[in-house]
């Protein structure tokens, strides 16, 4: 039992070892795709901001120039609002770029090249704010602000390159992860079913085992209380019986009747045709007493060839009478076994409760007498025990 529990835990043991490492690769897996997701999404958002950082400085720019062209101050606010968004985009970009230290470098660089684009343009709206309507012959120089801008450019090009380089980077991780979560997932599923497949053959194995067992203990049951050779209860049988008839009869006032059989002229066949033939004899008389009984009554092989016969549920002692004629009547013809006709008889003693005594072994020594006072008298005949 122990090497049979041993075989179940075990392979038990490393299936459930299994599944728990397939469940932390999955789930290693799937946190780091979700990590890797979170990440490629934080590098959209500060390639967006390097879009709306350089979309902003060329809208301040428009509201300079168009200052300077027409002298409106309307382009001034413009040019405010371009600060202000210029202001956001490089707070966004700052706030989001700790886990990007690739980009923090060319970050540091664009806001000092910002603020001296800023500058410049600061200084040449002073320049109009101060010379008024003879501004537009005075000479400012432009490639100063147009080298700023080229700078700030090539700058922020150059952060997006490395922005977009990351993104490819983390979506080969992510379709890795993919592929390692599918991987996982089939290898728990495969194992799940694996467990459930040994489980149920394990179960049915074991089932199967109590079910021989059972009937195994049941064969062992029947065959301490029944005779091997004949299928009939042996002694062991009569005595239960007997005692359970017994205790029923005295609680109810019932009657019954214990019929000793023995057969007349089977040392005989035994002796001529042996013990093979004796055998088969004893298995057919047994099957033609059992064609004439009712269902109640019992019949039990006592040994040898000597059988028991116990009678409930009778009201009358005729009954009992034309039971026993009719035993006894099966060997008017010769019993045919094996092809050889045996001449054989039947004595039958019959005692009764409460007529020929009182407790069963009383009944059991009355009914013995009987048969051979039967045998006395000249065989194949029955009789009763003396009143």
């Amino acid at each position: 039992m122990f090497n049979y529990k041993r075989r179940i835990i075990i392979p038990l043991i490393i299936a459930a070892a299994l599944l728990c490492v397939s469940m932390m690769w999955l789930f290693i897996a799937m946190y780091q795709l979700v990590h890797y997701s979170e990440q490629k999404d934080l590098v959209d958002r500060q390639r967006y901001n390097i879009v709306a950082l350089g979309k902003a400085i060329t809208n301040a720019e428009s509201g300079q120039r168009g200052y300077l062209l027409t002298g409106h101050t309307l382009f001034l606010d413009t040019l405010e609002q371009g600060r202000k968004e210029t202001q956001k985009a490089l707070s966004r970009l700052d706030s989001q770029s700790a886990g990007f230290p690739v980009i923090k470098p060319g970050l540091q660089r664009i806001r000092q090249l910002v603020y001296q684009k800023f500058d410049v343009m600061d200084q040449t709206v002073q320049v109009q704010l101060h010379a008024g309507e003879y501004a537009s012959h005075l000479t400012l120089s432009k490639d100063k602000s147009r080298e700023l801008m080229k700078l700030i450019n090539d700058q922020l090009g150059e952060m997006d390159t490395k922005l977009e380089h990351l993104r490819t980077d983390f979506e080969h991780e992510i379709h890795q992860r993919m592929f390692e979560s599918l991987v996982g997932a089939i290898l728990l599923g495969i194992l799940i079913i694996g467990v459930l497949l040994f489980s149920y053959r394990s179960t049915t194995h074991l089932l199967e085992q109590v079910l021989e067992n059972q009937a195994v203990a049941k064969q062992a049951s029947h065959q301490a209380d029944h005779d091997l050779l004949t299928g009939l209860p042996n002694r062991r049988s009569v005595d239960v019986h007997l005692a359970n008839t017994y205790q029923h009869a005295r609680h109810t006032s019932h009657q019954f009747a214990i019929l000793f059989m023995d057969l007349d002229g089977f040392k005989l066949v035994n002796d001529r045709y042996g013990h093979e033939v004796g055998d088969a004899l004893l298995i057919e008389v047994a099957n033609m007493f059992k064609k004439v009984l009712r269902q109640s009554d019992f019949l039990a092989r006592q040994g040898g060839d000597e059988f028991v016969l116990v009678v409930a549920n009778y009201l009358y002692r005729l009954e009992l009478t034309q039971l026993a004629q009719r035993l006894i009547q099966l060997f008017a013809q010769p019993v045919v076994v094996n092809g050889i006709p045996l001449e054989i008889g039947v004595s039958i003693g019959i005692a009764e409760y409460p007529h020929h005594g009182k407790h069963v072994k009383q009944l059991l020594h009355v009914a013995d007498k009987a048969m051979y006072d039967s045998k006395k008298n000249g065989k194949n005949r029955y009789s009763f025990g003396a009143e």
